[in-house]
């Protein structure tokens, strides 16, 4: 099969779990035999991505003045549907750079608080023009490049996917791996030219639906009334790498409870900053440490302090990658407490670390992690039932990082590459009617 791959992020370009999720299963579709042409931005650095064997390049906008990728941006895709006025002072306040990361290596593409550029300054000044650019320019860049059916990935791709489908007469296949209604919890569809207005548009036009868990594929049918036999579930992977040893000696200083990710409404860090006041009373030398950035920052600041915890919670800000991930290997357990979450990619790094991950039920990670303890989002008291029973009972806690870890080896992009596939076939298979008929 010949796949178009629409992206936005790819590493080394990359400002969440969207870049590790493209690249992963770009490579894995390569992998599989596939003919690939990979259409990004070109992100106006020298640093490009080795050729991968079976994946052609076409980078869009090579000139600095289209390029999305420089400081000022105030619209981003892990952003929700900016209010009236908004739009000015996060251009102001995203304006300054960022500061390089301490162990000088490059981002990796898993959560956006260990970035050295974060998602307003990878994403550009004015994104909406980015994205119309970008599809108008896929039309003429593509015109020599022969494919079967195309593979967009996310909001920011969906028009030009749409421009081609009809220009070019082939088959769409959108891949939603977040949406607005998971950032901001709104559901009533927003003004035309919103993210919303955008997601709504092209997942009603497109010939396959693909989601990252059965948790989004539920959200899309629920919120967008989408057909659920149009809509795929393929999950993400296990990141690479090596499994650190779990039966670490005891810390002194106390076990450590830890959280990587944005710090906004969507991650749930006040559900987590509220449960540690209660874990502490029953474990009071336990540590907490939050690693990243976010507009609710210095409000999750101001919580442990007025809870008087201040000094058994640390904000770390945004970290490298080196650092965080010796904070997985370092850490007991490992929270993800989010209220609404499409996938989540950093218990399975944690876990790769020796962390137990403690997790809400409002997330498809848990679709793939059956045996990881789970809280409602939004109650405290349970989610720090579940912190403790692990921080005082070590061979629980080594059961669950056990059980959980062969759950997590299961997970493969060659395997999420097998379910996109058939995703790709159904997309071809009912084009016909859907385009022509």
């Amino acid at each position: 099969m010949k796949v178009l791959v629409l992206g936005w992020e790819y590493p080394p370009a990359v400002a969440g779990g969207l870049g590790a999720a493209c690249h992963g299963l770009t490579t894995a579709l390569a992998d599989r035999g596939h003919e690939v042409v990979l259409c990004t931005p070109a992100d106006g650095t020298p640093r490009h991505p080795e050729a991968y064997p079976g994946i052609v390049r076409v980078p869009l906008g090579s000139d600095v003045g289209f390029s999305p990728f420089h400081p000022g941006a105030f619209l981003d895709p892990y952003a929700v549907d900016p209010t009236p006025g908004a739009a000015h002072e996060r251009a102001q306040a995203s304006a300054a750079p960022a500061a390089p990361e301490p162990d000088g290596g490059p981002a990796t593409a898993s959560s956006a608080s260990n970035h050295a550029r974060s998602a307003s300054q990878l994403y550009g000044a004015d994104l909406s023009s980015a994205i119309q650019r970008y599809s108008r320019e896929a039309v003429g860049a593509l015109a020599e490049h022969d494919f079967d059916v195309i593979h967009a990935h996310d909001w920011m791709t969906f028009p030009a996917a749409l421009r081609l489908r009809f220009a070019r007469r082939r088959p769409v296949c959108l891949h939603v791996h977040s949406t607005v209604i998971d950032r901001g919890g709104r559901s009533a569809p927003g003004p035309v030219g919103s993210i919303s207005a955008v997601e709504r548009a092209g997942l009603r036009t497109a010939d396959r639906v693909c989601a990252v868990s059965g948790y989004t594929r539920d959200l899309l049918v629920r919120e967008y009334r989408l057909d659920p036999g149009r809509v795929s579930v393929v999950h993400n992977a296990a990141p690479a790498g090596a499994m650190s040893p779990v039966d670490r000696p005891r810390d002194p200083a106390g076990p450590t409870v830890l959280f990587v990710g944005r710090l906004t409404r969507q991650k749930g860090v006040g559900f987590l900053i509220r449960a540690a006041a209660r874990v502490l009373e029953s474990c009071p030398n336990a540590r907490f440490v939050v690693m990243g950035e976010g507009e609710d920052r210095t409000r999750m600041i101001e919580m442990a302090a007025a809870l008087r915890i201040g000094r058994r919670v640390f904000f770390a800000g945004g970290v490298s990658s080196a650092l965080r991930d010796r904070a997985y290997r370092e850490a007991s357990v490992f929270v993800l407490s989010s209220v609404s979450e499409p996938f989540g990619l950093t218990p399975l790094e944690a876990l790769r670390g020796g962390a137990a991950p403690v997790l809400t039920d409002a997330c498809g990670v848990r679709e793939v992690l059956p045996s990881a303890p789970v809280s409602p989002p939004w109650d405290a008291a349970g989610l720090a039932a579940q912190i403790v029973a692990l921080l005082t009972d070590e061979e629980q806690r080594l059961r669950v990082v056990a059980k959980c870890r062969s759950e997590l080896e299961r997970l493969t992009w060659a395997e999420s590459a097998r379910s996109l596939e058939a995703a790709l076939d159904q997309a071809r298979s009912t084009s016909g009617r859907r385009i022509f008929g």
